[in-house]
């Protein structure tokens, strides 16, 4: 193959047109919409300024879904990332059982959502769920807790569940960033009588914020727009327990009210932009040169 063949400029313009045609088109239109007062029992569609926008700011699933999907993000991120980092130092060793592990801590993460979440509901079923068999062996009063149907629990359930299904992602991120760290370093710090720790703060960590970059970046867009793992443990209930933001455009749109969905869609999408901004900017200050 000839790398350096030239292509006419026009080659360009099919593959705009298809991503114009199924992203930028649609998103254009989900954001005119949301000014209108469209629903689905109507055809008609009037200019409705931004009466859908206050709207969500006194309605009830919005204001839970909002609360709902930022402790999600947080501490999901915070979590993964800890738990990886951590999987990530101990499998990048001379162990040799790592490349199993690697794989069995990374099989969560192929696995279907609805797969993971039949499991799930399976192993905290009240009565015969592993979880509560488990504690019906110490004769606590947990061996008899409605996991998911718990409005104080629920939230935590699918938090943990998400915390199980993505560590090994961020691990495999981990493991990539701390593979091109050149051995110079450590041997140059252990002549400088440099011990363990001071080469972990003074070179691990600081090589290691690119990797970091991406995994807080990747952890915090996919739980501000969690849904399918709600989706499939809970459906957003009991009550309003577990709903979140995408949950609840998603019922927006069942219920017919087209541009009050379009309308939050737009608020989550313009708000995972401004963290995604922030994040970005944020570590590519503290990147350091290999």
């Amino acid at each position: 193959m000839n790398m350096k063949k030239t292509y006419p400029n026009y080659f360009w313009i099919v593959p705009f047109a298809i991503y114009t045609i199924l992203f930028i088109l649609p998103g254009l239109l989900g954001l005119i919409y949301s000014f209108t007062n469209w629903t689905i029992y109507s055809s008609t569609k009037s200019f409705a300024g931004l009466e859908n926008y206050t709207n969500l700011l006194n309605d009830s699933l919005f204001k839970t879904g909002l609360k709902n999907t930022l402790l999600f993000a947080l501490i999901t991120t915070v979590f993964k990332n800890v738990f990886g980092f951590a999987l990530a130092l101990a499998l990048n060793t001379k162990l040799k059982t790592k490349n199993l592990l690697r794989t069995v801590y990374f099989l969560p993460m192929v696995l279907s959502t609805l797969i993971v979440g039949i499991i799930f509901k399976s192993i905290f079923m009240p009565d015969t769920g592993l979880l509560n068999v488990f504690f019906s062996f110490f004769s606590t009063n947990l061996s008899s807790t409605d996991w998911l149907g718990n409005p104080a629990y629920a939230m935590w359930m699918v938090i943990l569940v998400e915390i199980w299904r993505g560590t090994g992602y961020c691990m495999v991120i981990f493991l990539a960033g701390l593979q091109v760290i050149s051995k110079d370093y450590y041997e140059s710090a252990t002549i400088d009588g440099a011990n363990n720790w001071q080469q972990f703060k003074s070179i691990t960590l600081p090589m290691m914020i690119p990797s970091l970059n991406v995994n807080i970046l990747l952890s915090i867009i996919n739980g501000l727009k969690v849904f399918d793992i709600v989706i499939a443990l809970t459906g957003g209930g009991p009550g309003l327990s577990t709903e979140v933001l995408s949950t609840g455009i998603y019922k927006y749109m069942g219920n017919g009210a087209l541009a009050t969905g379009g309308a939050a869609n737009i608020v989550l999408t313009l708000f995972v932009v401004a963290v995604f901004a922030v994040i970005n900017g944020v570590f590519s200050k503290l990147e350091v040169e290999r």
